[in-house]
């Protein structure tokens, strides 16, 4: 299996809020004293954060869902629920996140130590302290913990570095990027020996330095997702210039450089504009007086057949042979100079904030009639029930007017519900009337 993974699916939740709880002072000479149940903690948030050290996506093949921690629940003598620990998930520089529900991109992550927030952690309940009032003073009953935000998220790799380096299989791409900088790709005498994206440093005598990146070949057809090309066109989005190797030798050149270019411009508007240095490998094949002329001549070629890319979209065409290195020297010298001319930058998204990160589960519930009686189904509902105590009348009070509030009672009345009927309400069995007891 390969290492390198530059698209994933994973499932995040952010951690339940805790509950408050019901306690009282019980103190010398106060046995009977007020309310001091302490609030629950808030859960733990998630996060995506860059790590530098990270190339690809693979870790997310072995783990794909993440859930946070809750927050603790309250204690007695006010005491508050400790919060989750947030969870951050590492991320490689150049990672777009998608909501899949949604279909809205969220973030794009390329800078070192980038964190972007994807799930807020549900609210602690309040305890019965922090619910007196002036007119009940004494509460016994608590509030339920919020419910965190459970979100599918697509990761994409977008691999970043300055300079893309294209062509058809076979061209040279893997041994152009080896001789350039201290890369070691797997290079082989026949078609796709690239299975993935391969990123090298060209360093500069003068200290400064660009990253190239080898692309695996393209074939005509490659953008609708014929060959290996299709599945990395996305890792030349953020380049600001190509380098467009072909074999000078072929037969079929000049349709070979249109069939790229032709793919550039079907998968992005933005890939067919970006300027190239047309690089023509192999000329230690042929005569050089003749490797020379097709240089010379093939810039004005390329007008009517390279998909609107017209000649002056081609930066610089150079002959060069990676087997003798013959003319490696002066496209080292040519590619810094380009860069430091172009004020194009890569196309970063720039994304509004993302709203569903906090957009907890609203409290709806469902009423679903079997023979014999009614179920009340919802996920809130059932945090209620989980923090009210059922032998005691105010708590029960409290239980109905929540749950009038959240429309239950309409609800089950709207249903045929009549008194006396069994409510089965997140798995208790309640009576129905004016409430449910």
């Amino acid at each position: 299996m390969s290492k390198f993974v530059d698209q994933v699916v994973i499932t995040v939740r952010s951690g339940d809020g805790g509950n408050g709880i019901v306690a009282w002072r019980r103190e010398k000479y106060e046995p009977l004293g007020g309310p001091a149940g302490g609030n629950g903690g808030r859960g733990a948030h998630v996060y995506l954060e860059v790590d530098p050290s990270l190339a690809t996506l693979l870790d997310f093949r072995y783990k794909s869902s993440f859930v946070a921690p809750s927050g603790a629940r309250g204690g007695p003598k006010g005491k508050h629920g400790q919060h989750g620990k947030d969870l951050v998930i590492k991320v490689p520089a150049g990672t777009t996140v998608k909501d899949l529900d949604s279909g809205n991109l969220i973030a794009d992550l390329t800078e070192p130590n980038q964190k972007v927030l994807v799930a807020v952690g549900g609210h602690g309940g309040k305890g019965n302290a922090d619910l007196a009032t002036a007119t009940r003073p004494s509460p016994a009953y608590c509030e339920p913990g919020q419910s965190g935000i459970a979100r599918h998220l697509e990761l994409e790799l977008k691999i970043l570095a300055d300079v893309g380096i294209i062509g058809m299989p076979n061209a040279g791409k893997s041994t152009l990027l080896s001789l350039m900088t201290s890369a070691r790709p797997k290079i082989a005498d026949y078609p796709f020996s690239t299975l993935e994206p391969n990123l090298g440093v060209v360093k500069e005598n003068d200290g400064d330095s660009y990253v190239l990146a080898d692309i695996p070949g393209l074939v005509k057809g490659a953008s609708q997702g014929i060959g290996l090309g299709h599945k990395f066109l996305r890792h030349i989005e953020r380049t600001r210039l190509l380098v467009h190797i072909c074999d000078i030798s072929s037969s079929t050149l000049v349709e070979d450089i249109a069939a790229v270019n032709q793919e550039l411009h079907q998968y992005s508007k933005h890939l067919s504009e970006l300027p190239q240095i047309l690089v023509l490998n192999k000329s230690d094949l042929i005569d050089k007086q003749l490797s020379d002329k097709i240089a010379t001549n093939l810039k004005a070629k390329l007008v009517p057949v390279a998909s609107g890319k017209t000649s002056k979209d081609v930066t610089c065409v150079l002959a060069i042979s990676c087997i003798n290195q013959q003319g490696l020297a002066h496209l080292k010298k040519v590619l810094p100079i380009l860069l430091s001319q172009l004020n194009n930058q890569p196309e970063y998204l720039n994304l509004q904030p993302d709203a569903k990160a906090s957009a907890h589960p609203d409290r709806s519930f469902v009423v679903v009639r079997n023979k014999k009686n009614l179920l009340v189904l919802g996920d809130h509902i059932e945090r209620l029930i989980s923090v009210t105590n059922l032998r005691n009348t105010e708590s029960l009070h409290h239980l109905n007017d929540a749950l009038r509030k959240l429309g239950v009672q309409e609800t089950l009345n709207k249903q045929g519900a009549q008194p006396g009927d069994e409510v089965i309400v997140a798995g208790i069995r309640l009576t129905f009337g004016d409430e449910l007891y």
